[in-house]
């Protein structure tokens, strides 16, 4: 489902939801919702797969506190458990952001803000007005394959929109459609221009 730019409020695809605050008033505000849950089969490998990777720990654990460590035994151990702790935060990272995570956009006339939030808690990078430049789509490139991987629903990864901000590249629009992100560039340019040229004249 495509949206209009002049709506006031809408949707676009099954999971990004747009409203305008104060809408014609100095203190107009545009908030952009990307939510990140995955469908119920995918949701319930995820949670198999983080109960696993726990009950993998205990089991160890569980032998390990059976008999005397011997010699150098500890090290390994204490190698093994950094490896194990190490995927089990990002497992479980994961986990809670299918479950609470989304993005949140909010542009207004002082610039654009962009977090990644944990329910409503997440720190937002802002970019005041001509801070930022080259709003569009990430290129494609069909030879790396990690970017196959960023859109699988085991990753945080897939970012579908960017632009540049002095040396940074900002990214977001995470494992997006084609038809979604085109969408949602379709509501933030007009409304990104519109707001920064309102902020040009009142200054």
């Amino acid at each position: 489902m495509g949206a209009k730019k002049d709506k006031h409020a809408g949707l676009i695809g099954a999971r990004i939801s747009f409203r305008w605050a104060d809408r014609g008033t100095d203190s107009e505000t545009l908030h952009v919702r990307i939510a990140q849950s995955i469908g119920k089969g995918q949701m319930l490998l995820l949670s198999l797969w983080l109960l696993l990777w726990v009950g993998l720990e205990a089991v160890v654990l569980y032998f390990w506190t059976q008999e005397p460590a011997q010699g150098n035994a500890w090290l390994g151990y204490a190698i093994y458990t950094a490896f194990w702790a190490f995927f089990a935060f990002r497992i479980g990272k994961v986990w809670l952001w299918r479950r609470r995570g989304q993005e949140v956009i909010t542009a207004d006339t002082r610039g654009v803000s962009i977090a990644m939030a944990f329910g409503r808690r997440g720190l937002p990078d802002f970019f005041a007005h001509g801070a930022y430049k080259g709003l569009g789509r990430i290129e494609e490139n069909p030879t790396q394959i990690l970017r196959t991987f960023e859109k699988a629903f085991w990753s945080m990864g897939g970012e579908t929109l960017q632009f540049s901000a002095g040396q940074r590249t900002m990214v977001f629009g995470k494992q997006l459609s084609d038809r979604d992100a085109d969408a949602l560039l379709k509501v933030l340019r007009p409304a990104l221009d519109r707001l920064a040229k309102k902020s040009a004249s009142a200054g």
